[in-house]
């Protein structure tokens, strides 16, 4: 039996179906699961990269704050001393309120409370002006600490206003007496401010001596001695003390 050649466009179609089929099971087989790993590949790539910039956004955000505070150590210290300095903080208040054109009728700073890690000093004080001589001293109190352009700028120290009251003075409007209650900051919880002494009421006897600071009158005994005179008779011989000899 005789086989019969296939026609040439036959064999060419058979040829093409044939490669057609092994390119689709090398696709399937070979191609298509390297395309997932490639894609869990890429995800696992985006995910290190998310953690890499994250890294050195912190390490830039480290290294700024390191510089801002080597840089700015002094006007800390100046805005937040360590230590009390009671004359300084009344100095830099009188100051601020003659530049503002005002000046005190009291000021009275009251004893430290020690808060985490610093020490709040509370200031009360008194003034008759006018409503904008009031709100001048309050801008300039609150600009001697300030953060201008990123960087902390320190003119004197750190005052919050705590506590403001005003009513209408006897000079009548537009002058008002104004009662403000400023906080002082301290850094650390060291070194104390005390509230000033009382003076004592005077509670001592006529002729007593009572020391400033000193609430018990200290007084002073003298104790004398009394002999009674002995009356001789003209004549008459004294007699000698008991105990003596003849």
């Amino acid at each position: 039996m005789k086989i019969k050649k296939l026609p040439q466009s036959a064999q060419i179609a058979i040829t093409v179906a044939a490669l057609l089929v092994l390119a689709a099971l090398g696709y399937f087989a070979l191609v298509r699961p390297q395309k997932g790993t490639a894609s869990s590949l890429s995800e696992q790539i985006a995910a290190e990269q998310t953690q890499v910039d994250q890294a050195r956004a912190l390490l830039v955000k480290a290294k700024d704050a390191q510089k801002v505070r080597v840089a700015d150590l002094f006007r800390l210290t100046k805005a937040m001393p360590d230590q009390p300095d009671e004359a300084g903080i009344l100095l830099e208040l009188n100051n601020v309120a003659r530049q503002a054109g005002i000046s005190f009728d009291s000021i009275s700073p009251q004893g430290s409370t020690p808060l985490s890690g610093y020490q709040v000093v509370p200031i009360n004080v008194v003034f008759n002006g006018n409503f904008f001589q009031l709100n001048d001293f309050l801008f300039r109190l609150r600009n001697l600490v300030d953060v201008r352009r990123g960087a902390l700028a320190a003119d004197g120290r750190l005052f919050t206003v705590d506590n403001i009251n005003f009513d209408e003075a006897e000079a009548k409007f537009p002058q008002i007496q104004a009662s403000l209650t400023i906080d002082a900051y301290i850094y650390g919880t060291g070194a104390t401010v005390s509230a000033p002494p009382q003076a004592p009421a005077s509670t001592g006897a006529p002729g007593s001596t009572t020391t400033p600071g000193s609430t018990t009158p200290t007084a002073t005994t003298t104790t004398s001695t009394t002999t009674s005179p002995t009356t001789t008779t003209p004549g008459a011989t004294a007699a000698p003390a008991a105990g003596g000899t003849n």
